[in-house]
């Protein structure tokens, strides 16, 4: 009796602790990481550069640059040797990514390789993540060069190593948080930039309008409805029923149709494949957000006489839709599903296998990844149709793209410290 009543104690508290240690190495690294962005960029007029941030119309190009580069704008340093941040990483990863897809021993390296394989895969992208670091620290510094001190190519040399050194190690703190913390570092630390850029605005105006208490409660429901659509987008999903072969055969011997159909529904209903709609999670969001300052630069450049703003609006809703295609392929491939399934000896209801389940599934992800994409645009868009109506309310300083990025991985953490329990209490039960 003792013995038992001394594992079960044993099994109590041991994985509570490590459930702790994670959540506590996670918020040690965020800490570090945040307190690393307090640290002053050398070499660059601060003071000035904030001032001309202050002034500056945050929907502009340089205003989103300086918005994404200066971990969500404002406080007491505007830029930072980690002022690069992950952004290097998404670059370096969307292109390995593509790699993939395109040259047939890369993808062999990665679904046939094991862990060998990822870790190849993972080297090439911290690979390609420096090289993307130096492009983008010069890029930068061309583009502050009113703000630095001395403009020799040496000095940007060393201004570009130190940004570039501070994206390396924002990358190792990323794969930390992976390896002792909750998992999904790069989710995280993007996470606590938009966090930082949702609630560091000037709420002064708003605080000031004194709203009637019916419109603060409109705004409040806006505000929870708002959500509510983001949490949806994240969670509806597409079921497919699948059977084994044996299932199948004794399916097709069924002579009554009626018990057939009973089988169908309820045996069979839970053993399936599930495709989110928005399979990707937040990475469309985060990826097209990376992107569209650039885009917003070089647009401008050309066309300075033009209001481009729809014209942004509609490519930053292209880029989410696009990126929301491409990479629910990468982590949802038919070809690979319906080898996965034939080697399990498992089928759809109603296709044959081999190409015609291949082309069913990928009927299915072309369909529910664009139908994801639009849902998350037009979430966007109902927000902007709202703008001219919300003067005085707190949702006007809102930023919805940063929004729905904490909204997705609040949803992600929760599901893995759901996963954490879980086990815990499967083993307490041992």
């Amino acid at each position: 009796m003792f013995k038992i009543l001394d594992k079960n104690i044993f099994l109590n508290f041991k994985n509570p602790v490590q459930i702790t240690k994670k959540i506590g190495w996670t918020l040690l690294l965020v800490y570090i990481y945040r307190f690393a962005n307090t640290i002053p960029l050398i070499g660059i007029d601060q003071e000035a550069l904030r001032e001309t941030f202050l002034n500056l119309n945050k929907n502009t190009s340089i205003g989103q640059l300086l918005m994404m580069y200066s971990g969500g704008g404002g406080g007491v340093t505007l830029l930072s040797p980690f002022s690069l941040g992950i952004i290097p990483y998404i670059n370096a990863s969307i292109l390995i990514d593509l790699l993939v897809t395109i040259f047939p021993t890369l993808e062999k390296l990665q679904t046939e390789e094991g862990e060998f394989g990822r870790r190849q895969i993972n080297y090439y992208k911290k690979g390609a993540t420096f090289i993307f670091a130096i492009l983008q620290s010069f890029f930068f510094l061309i583009y502050l060069k009113p703000y630095i001190y001395i403009n020799q190519f040496l000095y940007l040399g060393l201004l570009s190593l130190e940004l570039t050194t501070g994206a390396l190690i924002i990358l190792w703190l990323s794969n930390l948080i992976d390896k002792k913390g909750i998992g999904g570092g790069t989710s995280i630390l993007i996470c606590i930039n938009s966090f930082n850029s949702l609630f560091n605005k000037d709420w002064s105006v708003v605080l000031n309008s004194s709203p009637t208490n019916l419109t603060l409660i409109l705004d409040i429901f806006l505000f929870f409805f708002i959500i509510f659509l983001i949490c949806l987008s994240q969670l509806i999903r597409f079921n497919i029923d699948v059977v084994s072969a044996r299932q199948l055969v004794f399916l097709e011997n069924l002579e009554d149709s009626k018990i057939s159909a009973n089988l169908k529904k309820e045996d069979f209903k839970e053993n399936g494949l599930s495709i989110r709609y928005n399979q990707a999670g937040i990475f469309p969001i985060i990826i097209a957000s990376n992107f569209i300052p650039f885009i917003s630069y070089f647009i401008q450049t050309f066309f300075t006489n033009l209001n481009l703003t729809s014209l942004i609006s509609i490519l930053f809703y292209l880029l989410i839709i696009g990126f929301n295609y491409f990479y629910t392929n990468v982590f949802w491939d038919p070809e690979k599903i319906s080898e996965q399934l034939r080697k399990a000896s498992v089928s759809i209801l109603m296709v044959r296998p081999g190409k015609e389940t291949t082309s069913y599934l990928s009927n299915i992800v072309r369909s529910t990844s664009l139908l994801g994409g639009i849902f998350i645009c037009l979430i966007l868009f109902f927000y902007d149709l709202l703008k001219p109506y919300l003067a005085n309310s707190f949702l006007i300083e809102l930023n919805l793209s940063s929004l729905m990025i904490m909204t997705g991985v609040a949803y992600e953490i929760q599901r893995t410290l759901q996963g954490l329990l879980q086990n815990f209490t499967q083993t307490s039960k041992i």
